[in-house]
């Protein structure tokens, strides 16, 4: 079984706007969790800029409204592809695409009926002489709620089940997804040179002479991650 070479941090995130619209296919550890750092830097450092420029007199918070807008835009743009990338990473360890569709449908409604509904004050106090509140949304105005908090349990496990197949390796196997974009099968009657020929010396140069020819048809096909 060869392994196929990780997907670089640079790459991932290119093969990730290039699939933009993609949910065939399989996708890698790697290429997702590059892609989670990417999303993550862009965020804290954007965030971080954003809040230091409310502190500039003149033009600092007007720079700084700026920079919140455009990572709110971010997030919007982002959507589609995060969602593609999940679900073709659900594909390569051998799941369909409906747990990450779920999971996404529960948490914007569950979402949409939380910022609607008002903050109520969950707990006040006093700490070394500074009155404390704790609020939030502990009641719903539009559904019961015993189904908001059904919506809130459902987003919790399903994002944890999201998490745990994220984490788990490609499988081998072909599925009806698709090639594994990580390993490839060994043998003759794939073009590929067995055990014996890689351990013989005679043979290296025909090993990396296909090594070289996979590296290329895996970079020539931004849809093989």
């Amino acid at each position: 079984m060869y392994v196929t070479p990780k997907v670089g941090f640079v790459e991932a995130y290119k093969y990730f706007w290039l699939n933009y619209f993609n949910f065939k296919g399989r996708s890698r550890r790697s290429e997702y969790w590059w892609v989670a750092l990417w999303n993550f830097l862009i965020y804290v450092v954007t965030f971080f800029i954003a809040f230091l420029c409310f502190f500039i007199p003149g033009a600092g918070p007007i720079l700084g409204v700026i920079l919140v807008i455009l990572i709110f835009l971010y997030a919007l743009a982002t959507i589609i592809p995060n969602l593609a990338l999940q679900v073709r990473r659900f594909h390569d360890v051998g799941f369909s695409m409906w747990i990450p569709m779920i999971s996404f449908i529960v948490s914007i409604i569950y979402n949409i009926i939380s910022d609607l509904s008002p903050d109520e004050d969950i707990s006040e106090g006093n700490i070394n002489g500074v009155d404390t509140k704790v609020t939030g949304n502990l009641n719903f105005d539009f559904i019961p709620d015993w189904l908001g908090y059904t919506l809130l349990s459902l987003t919790i496990i399903l994002n944890i089940v999201c998490l745990i197949i994220a984490l788990l390796d490609s499988k081998e196997q072909v599925n009806k997804y698709g090639p594994s974009p990580k390993y490839i099968e060994a043998g003759h009657d794939k073009g590929f040179p067995n055990d014996e020929l890689k351990d013989d010396a005679s043979n290296e140069e025909s090993f990396t002479s296909y090594e070289t020819s996979q590296q290329k048809q895996i970079e020539q096909d931004p849809y093989k991650y």
